[in-house]
């Protein structure tokens, strides 16, 4: 063979190795070989927050099963209602490096209420960690045993009995029970669940609508008793409180925990992470750590869990037109 013959051959290949090179170059790194680092984890709440507690035992689970290949890191960015930490998972670059647990009120009740910069229509949701049903709540003595004394009670003095309540996921179904129960409460706006649990053991309201996991140190302790929980069936954590649907009040609302990422990301890094989080939540050590904090774990995957967050979004959308 001509030595031009073996300069051109040699060339070519050059030419090709270099080709190749640029196309691994260009190529994403999570094609193939995800993950190549630590996966961000943000929870839009603060620190010792319930939904950052429940972030941490998730992250727990699985960087102690070490089979994802590398670390989750849970990240804190709140503000906004939720709103911030949202922001910052769905507008990240969709390559499985920031994904977010948060609870569905950012998704399905805030963008209701108020101009958000995502289109949480647009989330890719990897799955459902966790629901807390909402649940009324009265002092431990409080007159009332049922939701029938709190209805006939309210209905003989309108707008007398004070109800707590606050956020969208608290006052949407509050206001629905009134709809449902031709009743009108004197209603009493808190940030939160601990400070309605203060409100109820100093008796300054009648009753508080929290979640499960808001209320749960306080019942077991018989500080507070809980008249109703807005589950379809009942909970297995609250054995001892009636749905809202036993005693003839058709009223249903969970608070849901859902882990989710940007839009378009990639089919293969979405089967990784879901993969990866289905065997999380599903383990003994998170099923533990969830009813600890009075939570029921739910599992679902991303499409129910999408689905449920439509349906829950077209409700509330419902509820707020019809209270104008």
């Amino acid at each position: 063979m001509a030595v031009s013959q073996i300069r051109r051959r040699g060339f070519a290949v050059v030419l090709a190795a270099a080709a190749l090179l640029a196309t691994s170059c260009d190529r994403p790194a999570n094609e193939g070989e995800y993950p190549a680092r630590d996966v961000q984890l943000i929870v839009p709440y603060p620190a010792g927050s319930a939904i950052d507690t429940t972030a941490q035992a998730l992250a727990d689970v699985i960087n102690s099963d070490g089979t994802f290949g590398k670390r989750i890191q849970v990240v804190n960015r709140e503000g906004g209602g939720g709103s911030v930490g949202t922001t910052a998972t769905l507008n990240a670059k969709p390559d499985g490096y920031t994904i977010g647990l948060v609870p569905d009120g950012p998704l399905t009740l805030l963008p209701h209420a108020e101009e958000v910069s995502y289109d949480p229509d647009a989330a890719t949701v990897l799955g459902e960690v966790t629901t807390s049903p909402v649940m009324f709540v009265v002092p431990a003595d409080s007159p009332y045993r049922s939701i029938d004394d709190l209805v006939q009670a309210a209905k003989a003095k309108p707008k007398t009995l004070t109800m707590g309540d606050g956020p969208l996921n608290y006052s949407i179904p509050a206001k629905k029970f009134e709809q449902l129960t031709g009743t009108q409460f004197k209603h009493v706006k808190f940030d939160g669940d601990q400070a309605t649990v203060t409100a109820l053991l100093g008796n300054n309201i009648d009753v508080g609508v929290m979640q499960l996991a808001g209320a749960v140190a306080q019942l077991r302790a018989g500080k507070v008793r809980a008249l109703g929980i807005a589950s379809a069936e009942p909970i297995d954590i609250a054995k001892d409180v009636p749905t809202f649907t036993e005693q003839d009040v058709d009223l249903e609302w969970e608070a849901y925990n859902v882990v989710i990422a940007p839009p378009d990301l990639p089919k293969a890094i979405q089967k990784k992470l879901t993969d990866t989080l289905t065997k999380a939540v599903k383990s003994d050590k998170f099923t533990a750590a969830s009813r600890k904090l009075g939570l029921v774990v739910s599992g679902q995957d991303g499409a129910t869990a999408k689905s449920r967050l439509t349906d829950k979004s077209a409700e509330a959308a419902d509820i707020l037109k019809s209270v104008g």
